[in-house]
């Protein structure tokens, strides 16, 4: 029975070669795009997993409830906390803190210097908490002593090539004795928050590290712990008051103290600064890609069912005649369910192809590593054949269900099929693909606007030719001014200055909290700023523009206890008057009076995701933050001013390798995630045209077909080629009209939601979704042209003769 199942599937599908065509190359493209959606989905949605104890597993965030209408959420803590929990409370069983003094390490290897950033120095117990592969060496002594450290099998690779390392020594900067490999890992997991090259052990005996260890006014440690099997978070998140009350007294009420699943760390933590990890996802992108496979799959589909029900009619007498000669309503239906069977595992096995022929683009797009071999497959598998069976079933069991349910003796008469219910349906599911494509040319189009937008806004400085320096030592801190007169003796270097924190940081940029006289006359404690420190050439360097009083003084001795500040902290402040006010400034316990002696006009030191916030500029000897960088203005050669910065800072600096950045390339990662976003939904709506076009060439190669004697009869009748034209475009032009209708506003309500993610953005005019809608009817119209200009043009007198 089944091998009859297929020998007559095989066959019907050999019969009508351009349906078949149109429905593998439609289903390959649904499937390959869908498949590689929904890997790029299962591995957001897999961080941190790995881990045995994952589930129990929770990063301690610190809340700082000073501003109790927007308290801020910090991925640090006091380093005392974690001993703190495990030692007397039950709930929790082990702890792990992790450090990251400065953003470099400096090291020495037989007499060579290298830098690296990614590391970090953790307890001795690490591994028992993380589950990270060793390659070399034992996970439970290998941070056990002091100046014990793990690298990555990519650390060992490049510094040591195929040697085993364990047992080498290496000098490190700033730390007090030689530091020892104990062990190699595996590389880290990609689908992990943590992602370091070298971890160092914290095991210290020194006092100066022991008293740091057990502070509670100082913060810095990455702490995580380990929930019992048997308790509830809750129920230790109800002891934290008390704790705090008992270690942090009088300053209690300022802070509060959160834990977060570290299985959502990476897609849950937009809202939480100075975290461990390096980057994080979007939630809402999971959801936007996840819609967007489906949305792809289901128009494969419709293109399946539109095409198997027009061919009803042709397919009627067969129907007729297996029923005559005994066959069930249930075996009719296997058989047609068996031919969309066969379709939907072809178009799975080309998919296959296709998807290993797209990945390096795709990876290129999502900076991931998907590649398909015989290994990987295995884990593909299983999501490639879900979405093969349930297409299968989906587009098969309607049309099987229709074919099979029509009367034997009507049907071999060619009545009783159904045509014009069938026919509605049809007009309905094109109605159907084209609001699904017309959504995502709208999304397409919404997005690289945006994107513009971003890149074209006047950010208040200018940031093109923009060379940041990173200040890592002290010799080159204390001779600053020297290195910045030697910098502006480079060729293609027209300015320099020099600053605590640089317009459009990257970093943590530090906060203080603001007492000005009106605020304090409002019964208003303080207002929480940014903060920081620019020297006398900054303003010229970055192009800012003052809107009152005067900047620092040009002679580079500026009084440190004067401050600028931008419009939106005058506002926040509540002055009038801003020039001459005195100011009270909290920092770090210490509190300090603060003369303002200009405003500069605001500009946007952070995304365009934030609106602007207000910021306190200090001079560059101020008391609360020390000089960082250098920023480099270069014209003409940019490679040739680097080749002569690192000169400069080789005369200064031969430990430190030279450390730098491009600002504008910069400030383009704050917008990678929807850079992204916008390149995968121009693919995803690039191809849903592609799919929905091949259903419309299909149904349109089907009308014409039906028509052709009406047709000959109309041509005869004196009816020109483009009367003939527009009425087979007609009901094409009205079904993408109605789906426009459609979708215009469900695309404005999930569009209009994106765009509220940036403090600055375009607006949603009316344009875009006529632009969308046009762009749809175009490619619905040129999709149809060939089939009806054809028609259109033929001898009418070929057609009556067929008929």
């Amino acid at each position: 029975m089944i091998r009859n199942y297929l020998k007559v599937a095989f066959r019907a599908l050999n019969r009508n070669k351009t349906f078949t065509l149109v429905n593998v190359l439609g289903l390959v493209t649904g499937i390959s795009f869908s498949c590689m959606l929904y890997i790029y989905v299962d591995n957001e949605l897999s961080y941190d997993k790995f881990h045995d104890k994952s589930d129990r597993i929770y990063r301690v965030v610190t809340l700082d409830t000073r501003d109790v209408e927007n308290p801020r959420r910090y991925g640090i803590t006091v380093p005392a906390l974690g001993k703190e929990l495990v030692d007397n409370y039950p709930e929790v069983v082990d702890m792990v803190r992790l450090h990251q003094y400065t953003g470099q390490m400096v090291f020495d290897i037989n007499g060579e210097k290298f830098q690296e950033r990614s590391w970090f120095t953790t307890d001795s117990n690490f591994f028992k908490v993380f589950d990270f592969a060793f390659e070399i060496g034992d996970k439970s002594t290998a941070l056990a002593k002091p100046f014990s450290l793990v690298i990555t099998e990519s650390a060992r690779q490049k510094y040591f090539g195929r040697e085993n390392p364990v047992g080498k020594v290496m000098e490190i900067e700033n730390v007090d004795g030689p530091v020892t490999i104990t062990g190699v890992l595996k590389d880290l997991p990609s689908n992990s928050h943590l992602q370091f090259e070298f971890l160092f052990s914290n095991v210290r005996t020194d006092d100066g590290w022991k008293k740091y260890m057990n502070s509670w006014d100082r913060f810095g440690a990455y702490t995580y712990i380990v929930l019992d099997k048997n308790s509830s978070i809750i129920s230790l998140q109800e002891k934290i008051p008390g704790m705090l009350k008992k270690n942090l007294g009088p300053y209690a009420g300022l802070y509060s103290i959160d834990f977060q699943p570290m299985e959502e760390i990476y897609l849950h933590s937009a809202n939480i600064e100075a975290g461990a990890e390096r980057a994080h996802g979007q939630m809402s992108y999971i959801y936007i890609f996840s819609t967007m496979g489906l949305f792809l799959l289901v128009i494969a589909c419709i293109n399946y069912i539109n095409l198997a029900t027009a061919k009803a009619l042709a397919r009627a007498k067969e129907v007729g005649v297996r029923k005559v000669v005994g066959a069930f309503k249930g075996q009719l239906m296997a058989q047609f369910l068996t031919e969309s069977f066969i379709v939907t595992f072809i178009s799975m096995f080309l998919a296959i192809g296709v998807m290993d022929l797209l990945f390096p683009y795709f990876n290129a797009i999502t900076g991931k590593g998907f590649h398909i071999t015989a290994g990987t497959l295995l884990n593909y598998i299983d999501p490639l054949l879900v979405i093969t069976l349930i297409i299968g079933l989906v587009s098969g069991s309607y049309p099987a269900f229709y074919l099979a349910k029509l009367k034997p003796v009507q049907s071999l008469r060619g009545k009783g099929t159904g045509e014009t219910g069938a026919a509605a349906l049809r007009q309905g599911l094109v109605v159907f693909q084209f609001t699904l494509t017309i959504i995502m040319i709208v999304s397409t189009i919404v997005i690289g606007r945006q994107l513009n937008f971003i890149q074209d806004k006047d950010i208040g400085f200018d940031k093109s030719q923009l060379v940041i320096i990173d200040i890592n030592s002290g010799n080159v801190r204390r001779n600053f001014q020297t290195m910045k007169d030697e910098y502006a003796k480079v060729p293609g270097v027209r300015k320099v200055a020099v600053s605590s924190r640089v317009p459009g940081e990257w970093k943590h940029i530090p906060e203080i909290y603001v007492q000005a006289p009106e605020t304090a006359a409002q019964g208003i404690d303080s207002i929480r700023t940014y903060f920081m420190g620019f020297d006398e050439s900054m303003l010229d360097t970055y192009g800012l523009t003052m809107a009152e009083g005067k900047y620092f003084p040009a002679n580079g001795l500026a009084d440190s206890t004067t401050v600028l500040l931008n419009e939106s902290a005058v506002k926040v402040l509540g002055l009038t008057d801003p020039v001459g006010e005195q100011l009270r400034i909290l920092n770090d316990g210490k509190v300090m009076d603060m003369k303002v002696i200009g405003v500069v006009r605001d500009f946007n030191f952070q995304s365009l995701h934030e609106k602007i916030a207000p910021i306190v500029i200090g001079t560059w000897n101020n008391p609360i933050q020390s000089i960082d960088y250098f920023s480099l203005k270069v014209s003409g050669n940019m490679e040739a001013a680097l080749k002569g910065a690192t000169g400069v800072h080789n005369m200064f600096d031969h430990y430190t390798p030279i450390e730098y950045h491009i600002l504008d390339q910069q400030l383009a990662l704050f917008y990678e995630a929807e850079k992204r976003a916008g390149m995968i939904f121009g693919m995803g709506g690039g191809l849903s045209i592609f799919v929905a076009c091949l259903g419309l060439f299909g149904l349109a190669t089907y009308n014409i077909e039906k028509r052709a004697k009406e047709l000959g009869i109309r041509k005869v009748l004196g009816a020109s080629s483009g009367n003939l034209f527009l009425l087979l475009s007609s009901s094409f032009s009205k079904q993408v009209g109605i789906a426009f209708v459609i979708a215009s506003p469900v695309a404005y309500y999930v569009m209009a939601k994106w765009l509220n993610g940036f403090e600055y953005k375009i607006s949603l005019n009316v344009g875009i979704f006529l632009l969308a809608g046009a762009i749809a009817l175009l490619i619905a119209l040129l999709t149809v042209s060939y089939r009806s200009i054809k028609a259109a043009n033929s001898n009418p007198l070929m057609a009556l003769k067929q008929e």
